[in-house]
């Protein structure tokens, strides 16, 4: 039987998606936007099989001696970015992340969807997340 990994790369594979398997059960899809060259996001679908899969930018820029600055900055994109919660990592880098639900019949279609809404989101960001890392 497929399991959801297979289903998503079959569905990138149909249309044309590059990725790269970094873990049995961890893929890296990544693209370039108009803010930020580099989006790349990890796909890391449950070991156990459950249909839960987490969509996980690391490194998006590092705040190292501005926490407050970065926990003020996540706050304010969490109110206006509902899908995406942003936060900060105990080495002070922006990480950005979308959890969901999928199905067999649904999993291409919502892991697809779930990557283009992070890497939009995230480079839709990107300039307020320069500004406040350099003020």
């Amino acid at each position: 039987m497929q399991n959801y990994l297979e289903f998503f790369t079959d569905y990138m594979d149909d249309h044309g998606i590059k990725y790269t398997q970094q873990q049995d059960n961890v893929l890296k899809v990544s693209y370039g936007g108009d803010n930020l060259d580099d989006i790349h996001i990890f796909v890391i679908f449950d070991q156990d099989g459950d249909p839960y899969v987490q969509f996980r930018c690391w490194n998006i820029a590092n705040f190292k001696n501005k926490k407050d600055a970065a926990v003020a900055l996540c706050n304010e994109l969490n109110s206006h970015y509902r899908w995406v919660k942003f936060y900060i990592d105990d080495d002070a880098d922006v990480i950005a992340s979308i959890d969901t639900m999928i199905d067999s019949d649904n999993c291409g279609f919502v892991c697809h969807s779930m990557v283009s809404r992070l890497v939009s989101i995230i480079d839709g960001a990107y300039p307020q997340i320069a500004k406040a890392r350099w003020a």
